[in-house]
């Protein structure tokens, strides 16, 4: 991707890989905009390294927003170089450039640069991406209810399908060794929607093969092992 892409309403999208200062305000901006996953901060500083020897199976890519001089929008998202689809892990802006198109944007940015990172691979293209999003019936206030909400209208503007299966969303990637267990103290797995974005390419596949994309997420992005009781329960509905 250029180093920096011109959007709509006058915003610029940037990488933040190679830039400290670009890195350190991703993470000023994420803890701002998603201040319930601050355990997630070293992640998004490996993610912002393109490849991390915590992430062997992910090319990953930290993407900052600006608007009017002011930086208003982070992408945390990774291409699954063991399949040919990715993972969004995050998409947020601050309040007031919500609903102005530019998550629209980020999503379709997002297909190139997963495009992109396929074709360098040597793969055939990316059929899109999966997304994790919280559930609103899990939600323990009115306003969580409503962000959760906002968030999976925000997906299916965007084409994205609710898979059909169970998906417990894991603490932490396995084995990082930018986390000690004391820093993840308090912190529970979280049941979430498995959520599809297919790509133009992907929305003509015949027959989605679902196994795969559990497999995908699970085992090469949050490297859990295949009979892990999460793994177990989301493939279940599709072996029976």
């Amino acid at each position: 991707m250029q180093v920096e892409i011109n959007g709509p309403h006058g915003a610029t999208l940037h990488e933040a890989r190679g830039n400290p200062d670009l890195i350190q305000i991703a993470c000023n901006l994420f803890e701002s905009i998603f201040p319930e996953d601050r355990r997630y901060i070293p992640y998004i500083r490996a993610c912002a390294q393109g490849t991390h020897p915590a992430h062997p199976n992910t090319r990953d890519h930290v993407w900052l927003v600006r608007h009017a001089g002011e930086w208003v929008g982070v992408r945390v998202f990774s291409f699954i170089t063991t399949r040919n689809f990715g993972h969004g892990a995050y998409i947020g802006f601050t309040d007031a450039l919500r609903g102005k198109g530019l998550g629209r944007w980020l999503v379709e940015q997002t297909h190139v640069q997963l495009e992109m990172d396929a074709r360098q691979l040597g793969r055939p293209g990316s059929i899109g991406y999966l997304v994790e999003v919280e559930r609103p019936a899990d939600a323990e206030s009115g306003q969580g209810r409503s962000d959760s909400e906002r968030r999976l209208r925000f997906h299916r503007r965007c084409g994205a399908i609710i898979l059909p299966v169970p998906f417990m969303e894991p603490v932490m990637i396995e084995g990082v060794d930018y986390l000690s267990p004391s820093d993840l103290a308090g912190e529970s797995p979280r049941p979430m929607h498995l959520v599809w974005l297919p790509s133009e390419h992907g929305k003509k596949v015949q027959a989605l093969n679902l196994v795969d994309l559990i497999h995908g997420l699970y085992l090469d992005v949050y490297r859990l092992p295949t009979n892990h009781l999460y793994v177990r329960r989301a493939l279940a509905p599709l072996l029976e």
